[in-house]
């Protein structure tokens, strides 16, 4: 076997902690407005919380925050306008995602300055040029926005108002595919298959309960099913379903090491963010 050299070997692609992503608009969805929903992998190293963040520069907001590893901060959230995000690695290799150093924070600025996708759109090319590389997901009350983000800023965005879509850790747009991406891994490209045969079988109108259903499908066995118990682990759920008017309800799964599971079903309404959390 070949050695390869150490220059190369820096610039490959190494196993992505990774996440899956997916959501639905409009009429597949029960009662229409959006579904949207993360399971978050990573190395079993940490603890989570779910916290309220208030903020005089913005809209309050809550979220998933990892706590105590290497890879801090917020992992899923929901502002009090019902615009969610959630994100999931890039498999552009660490070393080079970890040079962006001053390309991250676009999470929070989302959550804190816009109240819907139609107004961030206006801005999402100078907000996502600024991120780094990594993909996300976004929600509203009537729309689901795709984000694919590479190196130097380039990114594409895609919107849907009616059907599903999903993501895992590769890239999509071939346009970005090939910053020093050899071809999507095997649980990527696993999970990526899965999560949309799923989305393309499950009876429609879909639902928080549909969804929860899908978040646990293992049938790829422990490194390449979306709920993962293998190399990493899923630790977290997230699953909001916003409807065309009211309030946003989430549904979070917690599952921290060495802790029992816990599961919440919260309504993101008015007394919730009164609330004194």
């Amino acid at each position: 076997m070949k050695k390869i050299p150490a220059l190369l070997a820096g610039l490959l692609p190494l196993p992505v902690l990774a996440c899956t992503l997916w959501g639905a608009s409009g009429e597949d969805v029960a009662g229409g407005g959006t579904l949207i929903s993360k399971n978050r992998d990573w190395a079993p190293d940490h603890q989570q919380v779910l916290k309220i963040v208030r903020s005089k520069r913005g809209y309050a907001y809550f979220g998933i925050f990892a706590t105590g590893n290497a890879e801090p901060g917020l992992k899923a959230g929901t502002n009090k306008k019902g615009l969610t995000i959630i994100s999931a690695s890039s498999n552009i290799p660490k070393r080079l995602r970890d040079q962006q150093t001053d390309k991250h924070g676009v999470m929070t600025r989302i959550l804190l300055g816009y109240a819907s996708i139609a107004e961030l759109s206006k801005d999402a090319d100078a907000l996502f040029a600024e991120s780094h590389a990594n993909f996300f997901m976004l929600s509203d009350h009537h729309q689901v926005m795709l984000v694919e983000v590479g190196l130097d800023g380039r990114h594409s965005i895609r919107i849907i108002e009616q059907g599903s879509i999903a993501h895992t850790n590769h890239y999509l747009d071939s346009a970005l595919a090939g910053q020093f991406e050899d071809k999507p891994g095997v649980s990527s490209s696993t999970r990526y298959a899965r999560i949309n045969e799923l989305l393309s079988q499950a009876p429609r109108p879909l639902s928080t309960a549909t969804f929860a259903t899908i978040s646990r499908d293992h049938v790829a066995g422990p490194n390449n099913s979306l709920w993962r118990t293998g190399h990493e682990y899923t630790l977290a759920s997230w699953i909001v379903a916003t409807p065309p008017e009211g309030a946003p309800q989430l549904r979070v799964v917690i599952a921290n090491p060495g802790k029992a599971e816990s599961t919440q079903e919260i309504t993101l309404d008015q007394a919730f963010w009164q609330s004194a959390h």
